[in-house]
C-alpha cells in the first residue's frame, strides 16, 4: 500500500506542477507560498489529531524539535528560494535548465538514504539512477546556459527537500504520518508567516484578485493531496525507492502541456518518457512491483464483489 501512496503522490505532483504554471504568475511568489502553505496546515490538522493518535498521543520536548527542524528545513526556506529561483532562471531564459536540478532531488534523497538512514545500496537502483537522470535530460531537452540567475536557488532548495525527507523518514520510525505531515506544513507555515513580516509583505496577501484566490485554493488541496499521500506512503517505503518514484511526476507535468498546451512531443522527448518509464521499475524492485499489484488486485475485486 505504501508504494501505491507515494505512486499517487508523483502523480499529484505531476498535475499540481502543471496548474502552478497558472497559479504563480501576477502574484507574489512569497505570499503565494505563505498563504496555501498555511491553507494546507489547516487542512491537514485532522489527520495529525485524529488518526493513529497523532499529536493527542503527547509528543516529547525531542519530537518537537523535530518537527520544529522539519518545518524549517522543507516546510519553508525551499518553497521561498524555489520559486524565486525560478522565476530569476525563467526571466533569463534559463527556467528549464534549472528545474532539471530539482529533478535531481531523487538522487540525493537515495544517497542520504544509504548514509543517513542506512537504506542498502543495490546496483539496480544505480543503473535506474542513470536511467532516469539520462530521462529528465532527453525530456527537457537542455538548450539554455547550465547556470544562470536562479539555478543557484533552486539547488539549494532542492537540497533542502533532500535533507528534509531524510529528517521526516527518520521521524516516521516513531511518528504518525499525520504528525510529521503537520510538523513539516504547520511549523513551515508560522516560519513563512513570520518572514512575510519581517520582510514588510504582509500587506501583498489583501492585494490577492478573486481569481487568484480561486488558484491558491487550487493548489493548496493539490499540495494538500501530496502531503497526505506522501508521508503516509514514506512510512512504509525506503527514502530512495519513495524518492525515485515521484520522478514519474515530471513526465505527467509534459504529457499535460501536449495534451491542453498543442506543446509537441519530439524524438528526445519521447526517449526520455521511455528511459524513465524502464528506470522506475528498476528503482522499485520486483517485490515491492509485486506487493502493490496484488494490493491493487484486491482492492479491485472487493470493489467489484457483490454487496447483496
Amino acid at each position: 500500500m505504501g508504494l501505491l501512496l507515494v505512486l499517487a503522490t508523483a502523480l499529484i505532483s505531476g498535475v499540481s506542477t502543471y496548474v502552478n504554471l497558472f497559479a504563480v504568475p501576477g502574484t507574489s511568489s512569497d505570499a503565494f507560498v505563505t498563504v496555501r502553505n498555511l491553507l494546507v496546515a489547516v487542512a491537514i490538522a485532522p489527520m495529525a489529531l485524529f488518526v493513529s493518535g497523532g499529536i493527542r498521543s503527547g509528543l516529547t520536548s525531542k519530537q518537537w524539535g523535530q518537527l520544529a527542524l522539519i518545518g524549517l528545513v522543507g516546510g519553508s526556506i525551499p518553497f521561498l528560494l524555489f520559486f524565486h529561483g525560478l522565476a530569476l532562471a525563467a526571466a533569463a531564459k534559463g527556467g528549464p535548465t534549472a528545474s532539471f536540478f530539482y529533478r535531481t532531488l531523487f538522487l540525493m534523497a537515495t544517497t542520504l538514504g544509504v548514509v543517513v538512514l542506512g537504506e542498502r545500496a543495490r546496483p539496480r537502483v544505480a543503473l535506474a539512477a542513470l536511467l532516469l537522470l539520462v530521462g529528465n535530460a532527453f525530456l527537457l531537452s537542455l538548450t539554455s546556459a547550465v547556470w544562470v540567475d536562479g539555478t543557484g536557488f533552486v539547488l539549494v532548495a532542492t537540497v533542502l527537500w533532500a535533507v528534509e525527507y531524510t529528517l521526516s523518514k527518520h521521524a516516521l520510525r516513531s511518528l504518525s504520518s499525520g504528525t510529521v505531515a503537520f510538523g513539516r506544513m504547520g511549523f513551515g507555515a508560522l516560519f513563512l508567516v513570520a518572514y512575510l513580516g519581517i520582510s514588510g509583505q504582509l500587506a501583498e496577501v489583501s492585494g490577492f484578485s478573486g481569481g487568484q484566490w480561486v488558484w491558491i485554493l487550487i493548489s493548496a488541496a493539490f499540495l494538500t493531496a501530496f502531503v497526505a499521500t506522501w508521508y503516509t506512503g514514506l512510512k512504509h517505503v525506503e527514502l530512495g525507492t519513495a524518492a525515485s518514484v515521484l520522478v514519474l511526476g515530471f513526465p505527467v507535468t509534459y504529457l499535460l502541456s501536449v495534451a491542453f498546451d498543442g506543446a509537441r512531443m519530439t524524438t528526445d522527448q519521447a526517449l526520455g518518457v521511455v528511459a524513465i518509464a524502464v528506470g522506475l521499475p528498476l528503482a522499485v524492485g520486483y517485490t515491492l512491483l509485486r506487493d502493490a499489484w496484488g494490493t491493487l488486485a484486491r482492492f479491485w475485486r472487493g470493489a467489484d464483489a457483490p454487496t447483496g
